[in-house]
């Protein structure tokens, strides 16, 4: 079980293990809108590149898909 500690400004949580801290991440990120990703995708455009400017070209292509379980 995750030990929670809360600040002002973040919320930390240790584990066990990494497989714990993985597993835990993973889920956040699944229960994400694709909205958030994209804010945090974006969030981390501007730190890359705080000019505005962008690489000459897209390195990678990013697709977001609804996820549907089964």
């Amino acid at each position: 079980m995750p030990k929670t500690t809360m600040n002002p400004k973040a919320t930390f949580e240790t584990f066990d293990s990494f497989s714990a801290a993985d597993d835990e991440t993973r889920r956040e990120y699944w229960m994400m809108t694709v909205e958030q990703r994209l804010t945090i995708l974006e969030q981390l455009r501007m730190q890359t590149y705080p000019d505005g400017q962008t690489a000459p070209r897209l390195q990678r292509v990013l697709e977001s898909v609804a996820y549907s379980p089964r």
